[in-house]
C-alpha cells in the first residue's frame, strides 16, 4: 500500500532488513538461515516448595472478595514456559516504571491445576531479575480468572 510518502535513508535501511528475512512462497526453500535472531533468556525451572524468604501471599479480604483495582493485565497464555518468562519480565518492569502498583497476570491452569506456567510463576517472581520489584502475590478471585491467574503487587518507586 503506497500513501504517497517517500522513504527515508532510515526507513530504507530498516526495510532492506526485513526483505532479507522473506522469501516468496513459490520459491523453493534453500535451507539457509535468515541474519536475524533473537535471544530468549531461559527460564528458570518451576520451584515446586515454597521456603520463608519468597513472596508473601496476600490474603486480606479485598483480595479474596475480588475488590482489587488492576493497572495492568499480562496474559500468558499460549506461550512456551522461555518465552512467558521474558514476556513477564519485560512487561513487569515496564509496568513497574509506569508506576502500576497491581498486575494481572493470566497463566492458565493446565491439566488438574498442573500448568508449568501456572507452577513456574512463583519462582519466576522470586527470581533476582524480578524480586526486587514485587511486593506481595495473590490468587485471582474468579472473575479475574480464578486458579489461572494471579495478583502481582508491586513495590513503590
Amino acid at each position: 500500500m503506497n500513501n504517497g510518502r517517500k522513504l527515508n535513508e532510515d526507513d530504507r535501511q530498516i526495510w532492506h532488513r526485513v526483505a532479507r528475512t522473506v522469501r516468496p512462497l513459490s520459491a523453493p526453500n534453500t535451507g539457509a538461515k535468515p541474519d536475524i535472531y533473537v535471544h530468549i533468556p531461559l527460564a528458570p525451572a518451576p520451584i515446586l516448595h515454597h521456603s520463608k524468604e519468597d513472596i508473601q501471599t496476600r490474603t486480606d479480604k479485598k483480595v479474596r472478595r475480588g475488590q482489587v483495582h488492576i493497572d495492568r493485565t499480562i496474559d500468558l497464555h499460549d506461550m512456551t514456559r522461555d518465552a512467558a518468562f521474558a514476556s513477564l519480565r519485560r512487561r513487569l518492569v515496564m509496568a513497574h516504571e509506569c508506576g502500576h502498583r497491581t498486575v494481572l497476570v493470566i497463566t492458565g491452569k493446565g491439566a488438574n491445576l498442573q500448568g508449568i506456567l501456572r507452577q513456574s510463576l512463583h519462582g519466576w517472581l522470586n527470581d533476582p531479575s524480578l524480586r526486587y520489584l514485587i511486593a506481595n502475590i495473590a490468587p485471582a478471585h474468579i472473575r479475574h480468572g480464578g486458579a489461572g491467574a494471579f495478583y502481582v503487587f508491586l513495590k513503590r518507586k
